[in-house]
């Protein structure tokens, strides 16, 4: 039985989602999550600016900016999963929509074994077992649905532009810790670093293959996603620097801007129609950007609360990207497929429906 490379991507990306999930539901998670009270001595004056809640001279504990980063890369995990769905079904509006209700569920069940604790090496077998399994179940489902289906190139364009942001999306999941000071913390930052080069390697391999060979200017294809890629590793290269503020301020906007470029390429007319899905990509990557930000901290603070976890300190942000990110993914992709087909929209006005020309012969 020969197995396609579509299918092989995506049911390798499947495999990695569902593992990556259970290490972060199980393993990431206790370690990350504060637990406990601190006591204050000063009678219940140990926060002079009414930040963190007391009661009885108890302060409750509470996390920092990035401290529920297995979050992100749990909700990234099954992002990657359901996507390899979708390509595995060769992007077929019934896989679509069978992934999308997937996540739906695989996101609420992620919600309810936060707010269990699961938590040990057992645990992550068990439920990387259930999850590779699910993944399995729905991939036949999807495929079974979308015998009689067919991929669309508007729709394959949305899903490919959407991984693609996932993709640069997957490289911002940083830790709280500024250096490393115990072994721990040395383990769990060189895993973490893996795992999300892992998911930006994989988000952007399923956008590649939804794309597919361009039939047209595949060079110009092939040169902006080579600069994506680029701008991915250094962000990468960044982080571990002391110039990461900067280099995340340059290489981020610039991944997103070259990769939908990239994808749209095969799609537009000439060195103008390049430079219009160029600059309305940027446009919308700075606006995705603040959504990101306002976006990301409300539905942080949501997810946080129903999972019952200790609120993040007031001083700093509970954000939560990936979801927002996805929205805003597909949003841009959207703008730019609106511009790809704004030149035919126009010549069709101009000309008038064909019915017309024969009237007026």
């Amino acid at each position: 039985m020969r197995i396609s490379w579509r299918a092989a991507t995506g049911g390798l990306a499947g495999l990695v989602g569902a593992v990556t999930w259970a290490i972060s539901s199980a393993v990431y998670q206790p370690i990350m999550e504060p637990a406990g009270v601190w006591f204050s001595d000063s009678g219940g004056t140990a926060d002079p600016f009414g930040v963190l809640p007391e009661v009885g001279g108890l302060v409750q504990q509470t996390a920092s900016n990035n401290t529920y980063w297995p979050r992100e890369l749990r909700q990234l995990a099954i992002l990657l999963a359901v996507a390899g769905i979708i390509v595995a079904c060769r992007t077929s509006s019934r896989a679509v929509t069978t992934a999308a209700v997937a996540a739906g569920g695989w996101l609420t069940a992620d919600v309810l074994l936060d707010r269990a604790d699961v938590q040990g090496g057992y645990s992550a077998l068990v439920l990387a077992a259930a999850a590779v399994a699910y993944v399995a179940a729905l991939a036949f489902v999807a495929a079974r649905l979308s015998r009689a289906d067919t991929s669309r190139p508007a729709l394959r364009h949305v899903v490919a532009g959407t991984l693609a942001v996932l993709a640069a999306a997957s490289l911002l999941v940083v830790t709280p810790w500024t250096e490393q000071t115990t072994p721990t913390e040395v383990r769990v930052e060189a895993e973490m670093t893996a795992l999300k080069i892992a998911l930006w390697a994989l988000f952007a391999l399923l956008a590649a293959v939804t794309v597919g060979r361009p039939a047209a200017r595949p060079a110009v294809a092939l040169g902006f996603g080579l600069v994506s890629v680029a701008a991915g590793l250094c962000l990468v290269v960044g982080e571990s620097s002391d110039a990461y503020p900067s280099v995340f301020v340059y290489a981020l906007p610039v991944a997103v801007v070259a990769a939908m470029t990239a994808i749209a390429a095969p799609r537009v007319r000439g060195v103008g129609g390049l430079v219009a899905v160029a600059a309305v990509s940027a446009v919308g990557a700075a606006a995705a950007f603040v959504a990101l930000i306002f976006g990301g901290m409300v539905v942080g603070s949501l997810l946080t609360r129903l999972a019952d976890n200790p609120p993040v300190n007031g001083a700093d942000t509970d954000i939560s990207a990936p979801l927002v990110v996805t929205v805003a993914g597909i949003a841009l992709s959207l703008l730019t497929l609106a511009v790809t087909a704004l030149p035919d929209a126009l010549r069709a006005v101009r000309t008038g429906p064909p019915e017309s020309a024969a009237v007026a012969g």
